[in-house]
């Protein structure tokens, strides 16, 4: 399940994984354990994130809208960490292709790749998304992502606590 302890313990996994030649400028006071990242706060906005990972998804943002979810990709919820765009068309919809870092609830790492497409505006427009499971991510060599990435959306989860507007678990 996702509690502090757990999930602050496969964050230190996961940055265990590089080594100091990986950081831009490794000072290790300056960047400390887990990245110098406030664990508790992280796991909290994680916690906030956390959903059921579907193969397929349609999401529309109409009133009433078609939406569809698929089989389950992995059998238990996760939190999507990274997303490292690979390939990007924009035409009449917005088309991606990415691959992605998930924090599954047995706190195990998985990376995904996602083609992701957008059809209209933000507000009234189609989002359909397909995920493929690739493999855990266990190893350094399973990398994509820089550490300075992976500090940085981490970081970017915890905006809405730093700015009052997250909502609270106890963890």
């Amino acid at each position: 399940m996702f509690n502090e302890r757990e999930m602050s313990l496969a964050l230190a996994k996961l940055f265990e994984l590089f080594s100091p030649s990986d950081y831009e400028a490794f000072d290790e006071e300056e960047i400390g354990y887990a990245g110098g990242l406030c664990l508790p706060e992280v796991c909290m906005a994680l916690k906030d994130a956390v959903q059921t990972v579907y193969q397929y998804s349609v999401t529309g943002r109409y009133e009433k809208s078609f939406d569809y979810r698929g089989v389950e990709l992995f059998n238990q919820r996760g939190c999507l960490i990274l997303s490292d765009v690979e390939q990007m068309v924009f035409d009449e919809a917005k088309t991606t292709y990415a691959t992605e870092l998930w924090l599954l609830e047995d706190m195990s790492f998985a990376i995904v790749h996602c083609v992701k497409m957008k059809i209209g505006s933000e507000d009234t427009g189609y989002v359909t998304e397909y995920r493929a499971f690739k493999k855990p991510l266990e190893i350094s060599e399973d990398l994509f992502f820089s550490p300075e990435s992976l500090i940085e959306e981490l970081e970017s989860m915890c905006v809405p606590q730093w700015e009052h507007e997250a909502t609270i678990y106890e963890l």
